[in-house]
């Protein structure tokens, strides 16, 4: 009964913790400035701004930004915000596959998004993934797609809420880069804004990998309950 009772103030306490920190990255994550929190002159270190109009500099009413409006751990996201009928904008970033994966391996993509897409035909934002060859070339086109408004949006940026996005992919031979770019793609004439925080790629774990973690845990649970016992 007195364990129990200790437990009490901890869930307590969890329910008040802020969002912010509440916030995970995959384990294992080996994608670089997840957050997009190490920024230099305004921008996010180890991401590129491109597109055919995305304005000098990003941030400043332009399609590509890093905001502070709203973030899930701790102040900035980043941003495509498109109100121009005549061109895109994107952000992407670059991470060499060895060391962190190999082909036929399983990968885990997990990022926290809000946006709102204006409605007509074809207009969409994506996140889009990309496996590269040594030469450059690509070995896999994968787009996630979004249109409307996320389940989370609630007027403007500032008064919504992110929702988890989960994507698993396999990495194909000869892949030697994985690419992830936020764009406002679709037609030209696509308006409105897509925000992504906590961005992050692991390796899924082999079931035979899971399955003996599991059954570490049970163990060192089982430990755990047999010294409280003695202690009583």
């Amino acid at each position: 009964m007195k364990s129990k009772l200790l437990l009490i103030p901890i869930v307590i306490g969890l329910l008040f913790v802020p969002a912010s920190l509440r916030a995970q990255l995959l384990p294992g994550n080996f994608w670089d400035n997840s957050t997009f929190e190490s920024l230099t002159a305004g921008m996010p270190d180890g991401w590129t701004y491109g597109g055919s109009d995305y304005g000098l500099p990003p941030g400043t009413g332009t399609i590509d930004q890093v905001t502070t409006l709203n973030s899930v751990s701790p102040t900035h996201s980043l941003a495509v915000i498109d109100n121009s009928t005549t061109g895109y904008g994107e952000w992407f970033s670059d991470q060499p596959l060895a060391g962190n994966a190999s082909a036929g391996q399983t990968i885990g993509i997990q990022w926290s998004e809000i946006y709102s897409i204006a409605s007509g035909s074809g207009n969409e934002m994506r996140v889009h993934v990309l496996f590269l060859d040594a030469f450059g070339g690509g070995l896999g086109d994968n787009n996630f797609v979004v249109s409307g408004n996320s389940p989370g949006w609630n007027t403007t940026l500032a008064n919504s809420t992110f929702d988890v996005k989960n994507e698993q992919l396999v990495v194909p031979a000869g892949a030697v880069t994985m690419r992830i770019l936020l764009t406002s793609g679709g037609p030209s004439t696509t308006t409105g804004e897509y925000i992504i925080d906590d961005l992050s790629v692991a390796v899924v774990p082999e079931p035979s990998t899971i399955a003996l973690l599991s059954v570490g845990g049970l163990v060192g649970m089982s430990v755990l309950l047999r010294r409280r016992q003695v202690a009583r």
